[in-house]
C-alpha cells in the first residue's frame, strides 16, 4: 500500500516534477504544419499595405497551404480508420524493436543479414564487386567441371584466404617501401 504522504505524481522526484516526453501523432504534426503556414499568411496580411514582396511571399504560401491542408485533412480521416491504425503500429513495430525479426524472418537461404558495405571506400567496393564475380565465374567453371558442391566451397574458402593474404603482403611492401622512401637517408650512399 502506498504511503498518503508520499507524492503521488508518479513524475515527481527530488529535482522537481519530471515532464514525460510528448510524441506527436502524424495528425498533431500536420495540423502544426498547417498552422505553421496559416500563422505566416496571418503575419503578412496582417499588415496594412502589402509590398510586391509580401504579394510574391502571399503567392508562394497558398500552395503550400492548400497542400498542407490536404495532409492534414488525409490524417484526419486515418485516424478514425482502424485499418490505418493498425497499419501504423505494424510499421512502428517494424522500425523499432521488430526490424531484426522481421528481417531475419524474411531471409531464404541464410539467417545472417548481409555484409555491411558503409565503411568501405568506393574503390574497395569495386574490388569486392570484382572478386565476386571472380568467383562466381571460378565456382561456374569448377561445376561444369563435375567437382561435387562441398569440394567448390571448400575451395572457394581456401581461395579466398589466399588472395587476402597475398594482398595483405602487397599491402606490406608498399608500406614498408613508402617509410624508405620517407626516409631522409634514403638513396644517399
Amino acid at each position: 500500500m502506498r504511503n498518503p504522504a508520499e507524492s503521488q505524481d508518479e513524475y515527481e522526484d527530488e529535482e522537481g516534477r519530471i515532464w514525460p516526453v510528448v510524441k506527436l501523432t502524424p495528425y498533431d504534426k500536420r495540423r502544426l504544419a498547417l498552422r505553421e503556414l496559416e500563422a505566416k499568411r496571418d503575419t503578412i496580411t496582417a499588415k496594412g499595405e502589402l509590398t510586391a514582396e509580401d504579394q510574391t511571399r502571399l503567392a508562394v504560401l497558398a500552395p503550400l497551404i492548400d497542400k498542407a491542408q490536404a495532409l492534414f485533412d488525409r490524417e484526419g480521416q486515418r485516424a478514425k480508420d482502424d485499418t490505418s491504425r493498425k497499419h501504423r503500429g505494424i510499421d512502428k513495430w517494424r522500425a523499432g524493436d521488430g526490424r531484426e525479426q522481421r528481417n531475419q524472418s524474411r531471409r531464404k537461404v541464410r539467417a545472417e543479414p548481409n555484409a555491411d558495405l558503409s565503411e568501405l571506400t568506393p574503390e574497395q567496393k569495386n574490388r569486392r564487386k570484382l572478386d565476386q564475380v571472380a568467383d562466381s565465374r571460378w565456382m561456374k567453371r569448377k561445376r561444369a567441371d563435375g567437382w561435387p558442391e562441398p569440394r567448390i566451397q571448400a575451395e572457394l574458402v581456401v581461395r579466398i584466404r589466399q588472395r587476402e593474404a597475398d594482398r595483405a603482403d602487397k599491402a606490406q611492401v608498399a608500406d614498408d617501401e613508402a617509410a624508405m622512401r620517407a626516409d631522409p637517408n634514403f638513396g644517399k650512399f
